[in-house]
């Protein structure tokens, strides 16, 4: 009986040896899955970044351009009013004298 019982304790012991490889194997393909996802998920947030700081990149761009713009619209919108305050101050008393000769010789 002894005899049987070590041979059953062999052979739990045996039993229990390869559910440890077979949860140490089926472990390493989990850590290879996981690692593999990981490095997919980086190099997805690699392309992530890139694309923001492509977009960081363009609005930049644009917003210097609009700045461009704005600033140009300000020195046109300058020199048109100078343009008409300048035209209407020496037009008027032209125009007052012109049409004070025209009522004179009336």
């Amino acid at each position: 009986m002894a005899e049987e019982l070590s041979k059953r304790i062999d052979d739990v012991h045996k039993r229990l040896d390869d559910l440890r490889s077979d949860i140490d194997q089926r472990l390493d393909d989990l850590r290879r899955h996981i690692d593999q996802r990981f490095g997919q998920v980086d190099g997805r947030f690699g392309q992530v970044d890139g694309r923001f700081e492509q977009v960081d990149r363009r609005f930049e761009q644009v917003f210097g351009e609009l700045r461009e713009i704005r600033v140009d619209m300000r020195s046109h919108f300058r020199w048109s009013v100078t343009t008409m305050v300048a035209l209407f101050g020496v037009a008027v008393p032209v125009w007052m004298w012109v049409l004070g000769l025209v009522l004179k010789f009336r």
